[in-house]
């Protein structure tokens, strides 16, 4: 999958972040935070959002937006996510997917799935083997989503009042 194309059955276009997205994806993690029933302040550990270079593209990782409408990158970001590959809690031959998030007007929209399947692609030209993530127990349609694409319960933790589930995929090379 080529992240720079577009795709006649979804609409918008998957693309690198690139920095003129700085508010857009800020806005849309919040967003996705609180229609989620989660309150942004409560979050613990949204400090990588605010800088994607210097926690993702710098450090050999990757994050991706879909942009719809407009043309030339004035569109609206509606889905985003990111590949980190760097980091004490990631274990050698994995990459750690992050701040997956589709605004809710844009759901089931094809969106999340292309986000996901760009950084499984990131992942693998990186010669990784596997990816994983965490995400709330609370968040049911997204535990659906990952089940869906391949994605394993592998563990729990619970951070403040949030429970969160493990989920972890095994990459083949043409899967």
């Amino acid at each position: 999958m080529n992240p720079n194309t577009d795709s006649d059955t979804d609409p918008g276009r998957l693309r690198r972040y690139e920095p003129r997205d700085r508010d857009a994806v800020w806005t849309l993690h919040r967003t996705a935070l609180r229609d989620a029933g989660s309150n942004p302040e409560d979050v613990p550990g949204n400090d990588d959002i605010r800088d994607i270079e210097a926690n993702y593209l710098d450090t050999g990782g990757e994050f991706l937006v879909v942009e719809v409408g407009g043309r030339d990158g004035d569109g609206e970001v509606v889905a985003m996510g990111g590949l980190a590959v760097e980091g004490e809690a990631i274990p050698d031959g994995a990459g750690e997917l992050l701040r997956i998030a589709v605004h809710v007007d844009h759901q089931r929209e094809g969106h999340g799935g292309r986000v996901v399947a760009g950084l499984e692609d990131a992942a693998r030209e990186r010669g990784l083997d596997r990816v994983f993530l965490w995400t709330a127990q609370r968040q049911r349609s997204a535990v659906r989503f990952y089940r869906a694409r391949g994605y394993e319960g592998t563990d729990h933790r619970t951070e403040g009042e949030y429970e969160l589930l493990r989920f972890e995929k095994v990459l083949n090379g043409g899967e």
